[in-house]
């Protein structure tokens, strides 16, 4: 398009707004063309500009456009994409995030896509500070690294509730990558060619260079420096995508002579070899001892012309080495200073170290700044205050002593200084990613500290960053995490993810397994008839279970107390320790029944010594039924007043005459401890009261067939089961009596 615009050129000047491509030789090009690189609007009066692939902000071509000038948009899709992304996400109220490089200039476009109410992530350290909205959007600049996408969008899905991910990175991006590492991985050197100031020709060199192959971002063939190819027989070549194709082939070409040459170089050198290796030979022959007579003359004469030619070589190469040696003891004398045996294995023991190598060393030095050790290399390692721990250090003597052994990683071998930089925390995180995986394999428990409550879980430090969801973090559910944060908990791990820098924990597991334990053990040791102590852990309409260590058992409403209960809170709480009876237990089915009452007195012991038949008791109507009233006479103890004791009249509901919670006077008029019941009546404190008279044949009448009745429910009594008070056996004489 620059090409075409710049020939055409109908409309005045051409500007590309910033360097078109970020290769200064293709900017070079351009301008001899007439193609000038312009960093703002105001630097063009007219003409036309042209949007460089990066593309801009919205409001800036609306400048554009109203000063007049011709747009040639050539933003990438990819990178239009993103913009409408970001804008689209602001404007439905998301908290949007950019994950790229803040001075980039696709970057700052897809900033001013969202209104300027975007936050950019530089790196995924950059989350762990961040306070996050329940609604999340993300989208990324298109040659950032897919992998480390992923892993930042790993760590925001545990700490956000709702996250949108747009995949904004190029895939023509991606792929270059992939075949550039595969290449990499293929080769002893690897060459990228391409601008210094471009973002997707530098990251496709630092990705080339963690294969551990040695890697060179060049710009044109004039960066290589030959000594580089020594000794190798293999290299690999590839580009960013802002490098022309004319400028490839000028390197590759370039190789290719210096192939030619070495191959020249190296087919004199083995031909020297070959003449020094015969000179050798002939030498030897001539110290061995004479040939034996029984050779021909010819073989003598030929071997005798051999032996005087070998002397007369012999002789010149001897001159010319002497000659030699005398001009190099005199360059030695002159130019090197002496090596003691101690410096020379000194030299030939320094370690073969490369960049991304984990390699072990000594504190030689510590200092504010950070510290610097020896590695064994030609110069000590320097590891930076941020590099010392995969905590936050402040002081580097918090961390290391002098002469300490410690294990780094090796970031550079030499940056613009000259120093070598060294990393003990990406040590300590690669011991960490072992010691985890190895946990996970094995199926082992470890210890870790909570370092904060996220959205979702909480976060554990593992020498790395462990997650453990909210429904891992107990067996029950957990309100308030934040109590757990200082805490040290032992953990199972559960996944483990490392290209994707995810490791997830659970610390609901551990307390199962031992819960199982306990269970296991508490339901072999009980016996019924056994007294226990446990926790009420939750109550419930019909009574409250029961924790004895590792398995609950039921403590029944009607097991709590001998009198009558409304609901289990009145006698009981959550999370109160009580001793219980164990009334039943089934092993096979791990049910177990409880019994509180019976380590309480039993109220009719006392009660049948001091009542008697006839005797007048005052108590509490506490339940009405079809077949009459029962009133609580004393704690635990309840009489029932049946309907034909009520009123000397005939009733037909007990609610006609007693009322719930009302204080009467009753006449006892049968007791049976054995049995627990006790038989009342109202209606003889009304005989007691009125004027004897003569009674008519129907009152007899009447009479008898109350007492009738009254038998029989007597007899329906006798069908209910012994063990509680009738009031508690309500339910099975309500069936009976409907029956």
């Amino acid at each position: 398009m620059a090409v075409k615009a710049a020939k055409s050129n109908d409309d005045g000047e051409v500007y590309t707004l910033g360097p078109i491509i970020h290769n200064p030789q293709v900017v070079n090009k351009l301008e001899k063309l007439g193609v000038r690189s312009a960093e703002s609007l105001e630097q063009i009066d007219n003409g036309v500009i042209i949007i460089r692939s990066h593309g801009v902000r919205p409001d800036l071509l609306k400048q554009a456009r109203s000063r007049g000038l011709k747009i040639i948009d050539a933003t990438c899709p990819f990178v239009k994409k993103a913009q409408e992304n970001a804008s689209h996400l602001v404007e439905n109220g998301y908290q949007t995030l950019i994950y790229g490089d803040k001075d980039h200039p696709e970057v700052r476009g897809i900033l001013g896509a969202a209104d300027e109410k975007a936050v950019i992530i530089e790196n995924e350290e950059m989350i762990d500070d961040m306070d996050f909205d329940d609604k999340v959007g993300i989208v990324a600049q298109t040659t950032k690294s897919p992998s480390s996408y992923r892993r930042l969008v790993s760590n925001l899905v545990s700490e956000i509730r709702e996250l949108k991910v747009f995949n904004t990175i190029c895939n023509t991006t991606q792929t270059r990558q992939k075949a550039a590492l595969k290449l990499a991985g293929e080769v002893e050197v690897m060459f990228v060619i391409g601008g210094h100031n471009s973002a997707n020709t530098t990251r496709l060199a630092e990705m080339c260079s963690r294969t551990n192959t040695p890697t060179y971002h060049i710009e044109t063939e004039e960066d290589i420096e030959w000594s580089w190819l020594n000794n190798v027989q293999k290299i690999g070549v590839t580009a960013g995508a802002s490098t022309p194709d004319w400028l490839i082939k000028e390197v590759i070409q370039a190789m290719s002579e210096e192939e030619k040459d070495l191959e020249m170089e190296t087919k004199e050198n083995e031909e020297t070899e070959l003449s020094e290796e015969n000179e050798e030979v002939e030498v030897e022959l001539e110290e061995e001892e004479p040939v034996q007579e029984e050779l021909e003359e010819s073989d003598e004469a030929e071997e005798a012309d051999q032996e005087v030619n070998a002397e007369e070589d012999v002789e010149e190469e001897e001159a010319e080495a002497k000659q030699e040696s005398e001009h190099e003891e005199e360059d030695e004398t002159e130019v090197m200073e002496p090596t003691t045996q101690e410096e020379m294995m000194d030299a030939n023991d320094l370690a073969d170290i490369e960049k991304g190598e984990l390699v072990e060393g000594t504190v030689v030095e510590i200092n504010e700044r950070g510290a610097y050790v020896d590695v064994n290399y030609k110069s000590d390692g320097f590891i930076p205050l941020r590099e010392l721990s995969t905590t936050e250090v402040s002081d580097p003597h918090e961390v290391l002593d002098l002469d300490e052994e410690v294990k780094v990683v090796v970031l550079t071998l030499e940056d613009e200084d000259g120093n070598m930089v060294l990393s003990r925390k990406r040590a300590e995180q690669e011991e960490a990613w072992e010691s985890i995986q190895e946990a996970h394999e094995n199926d082992e428990i470890i210890e870790a500290e909570i370092t904060k409550e996220v959205k979702g879980g909480l976060v554990a430090d593992v020498g790395l960053r462990g997650f453990i969801p909210a429904s891992h973090v107990a067996i029950g559910y957990v309100e308030d995490l934040s109590q757990y944060v200082g805490e040290e908990l032992k953990l199972r791990v559960i996944e483990v993810d490392k290209s994707n820098n995810n490791v997830v924990l659970s610390h609901k597991e551990v307390l199962e397994e031992k819960r199982e334990k306990q269970k296991e053990e508490t339901l072999a040791e009980l016996e019924e008839g056994q007294k226990v102590t446990g926790e009420v852990t939750k109550l419930v309409d019909f009574g409250a279970f029961v924790d004895l260590g590792g398995i609950e058992g039921l403590l029944h409403i009607s097991e709590m107390s001998w009198g009558r209960i409304g609901h289990p809170s009145d006698v009981l709480s959550e999370g109160e320790d009580i001793e219980v009876k164990v009334l039943d237990v089934n092993r096979e089915e791990e049910r177990i029944s409880l019994g509180l009452k019976q380590l309480l007195p039993d109220p009719w012991e006392e009660f049948a010594e001091k009542h008697y038949e006839g005797e007048i008791i005052e108590g509490r109507i506490t339940k009405i039924v079809d077949f009459g009233a029962f009133m609580e006479i004393e704690d635990g103890i309840e009489g029932l007043i049946h309907i034909s004791q009520l009123s000397e009249r005939h009733v037909e509901t007990p609610d006609e005459v007693v009322e719930v919670d009302e204080e009467r006077k009753a006449k006892i008029i049968n007791i049976d401890p054995e049995d627990k019941r006790v038989g009342l009546s109202l209606k003889e404190l009304e005989d007691e009261h009125k004027p004897q008279t003569q009674t008519s044949e129907k009152t007899q009448t009447q009479e008898k067939a109350d007492e009738d009745s009254a038998s029989d429910e007597d007899e329906d009594l006798e069908d209910v089961p012994s063990g509680a008070t009738i009031g508690e056996r309500l339910g099975d004489l309500k069936d009976m009596m409907d029956e």
